[in-house]
């Protein structure tokens, strides 16, 4: 027995100790500082200074409403619909909020009721779960580093009774505080064993009111997919024009909007970049052929970047800053309080 616990002494304590000095370590060191999702995915303690640093100038009453299930969608009454990925699952520095302020009644639906954007609007258009007498404008909103998937993979479901009546939110699997799984996401990227999910690319002028200005952290998978390929062009004008055929036989005013990545939007100004130029956001403006009712958010984001604007998009999170999300809403706006 003695020799038995002699050898674990040597062997399994030492292997166990460094587990528990590590989640430790990462519970009460790492974890309270970090703030923002590319924070959470890279484990990076940023901390909470920049969320001072940028300034809180966005309303502070959420007036847009969220639905989480198809009963409730049933009985919406909105000028505005509004379906998308996480660009659109804000909260007060949400573009739709800043169309409430507009005068628009606007809704979203919570993102854990559909997979595809694309496929779940014409979904619901089809299905009679929306109507023009409830929806008068219905914005369908994808980012960019998805738009090519999204859009060729268009398989709308034909028939209601399939779809969830309602479906759970999704638990956060995001581990706790005191986590051996995270502890050892860290050891394993801070030790390069597995590749980080965020990169790192220095910028040639102060773009973040942090302590990093020309620091740029933007997600690996941005860099997937540069450009549109050119065999999946057919598919994409040809789906997209099913969503807008659909949308004026049901006399639902429709706008698409790419919600630019963020190593889009700064990839001019990363110093010596390694990566090349993404195009996918002029790629999908030639593909529809500049169609009014598209929205490429770069567009009008992009001009506040070259003019010297800091914190477009966050410094420690992949999404774009309530700056941004009000541009956003003011041409929104004004595209449809012009066409109404």
């Amino acid at each position: 027995m003695k020799q038995f616990l002699k050898k674990i002494s040597y062997t399994l304590l030492p292997i166990w100790l460094i587990l528990v000095l590590g989640t430790a370590y990462v519970a009460l060191f790492i974890y309270p500082e970090i703030c923002g999702d590319i924070s959470h995915v890279g484990l990076l303690p940023f901390g909470h200074d920049y969320e001072n640093l940028i300034g809180k100038e966005w309303p502070k009453e959420m007036k847009f409403a969220t639905v989480e299930d198809i009963e409730e969608l049933q009985q919406v009454h909105a000028d505005v619909l509004t379906i998308g990925d996480s660009f659109s699952q804000r909260d007060e520095d949400a573009y739709q909020n800043y169309m409430c302020y507009k005068g628009l009644s606007v809704v979203n639906c919570e993102r854990h009721m559909f997979y595809n954007p694309m496929t779940f609007a014409y979904e619901v258009m089809n299905l009679d779960i929306i109507d023009s007498t409830r929806v008068k404008v219905l914005v369908v909103e994808i980012v960019e580093r998805y738009v090519e998937n999204f859009m060729t993979h268009f398989e709308p479901n034909p028939q209601k009774s399939t779809l969830m009546t309602k479906r759970k939110k999704l638990k956060d699997k995001r581990p706790t505080r005191w986590s051996l799984e995270r502890a050892r996401s860290f050891l394993f990227l801070r030790t390069g064993y597995v590749e980080n999910p965020v990169i790192l690319e220095q910028l040639d002028a102060d773009y973040f009111s942090s302590d990093k200005p020309q620091a740029l952290y933007y997600y690996n998978e941005d860099l997937d997919g540069l450009s549109i390929s050119k065999e999946k062009e057919g598919a994409i004008l040809a789906n997209y024009q099913r969503l807008l055929d659909l949308a004026q036989e049901k006399h639902i005013k429709l706008i698409f909007m790419v919600a630019a990545d963020k190593y889009d939007m700064y990839q001019g100004h990363i110093i010596n970049n390694p990566n090349g130029m993404k195009t996918v956001n002029e790629d999908i403006a030639r593909i529809l052929k500049n169609d009014p009712h598209l929205l490429v958010s770069k567009d009008y984001l992009q001009p506040m970047i070259e003019q010297g604007e800091k914190d477009v998009y966050l410094y420690n999170d992949s999404h774009w800053s309530y700056k941004a999300a009000k541009v956003i809403a003011d041409e929104l706006s004004r595209r449809i309080f012009t066409e109404k």
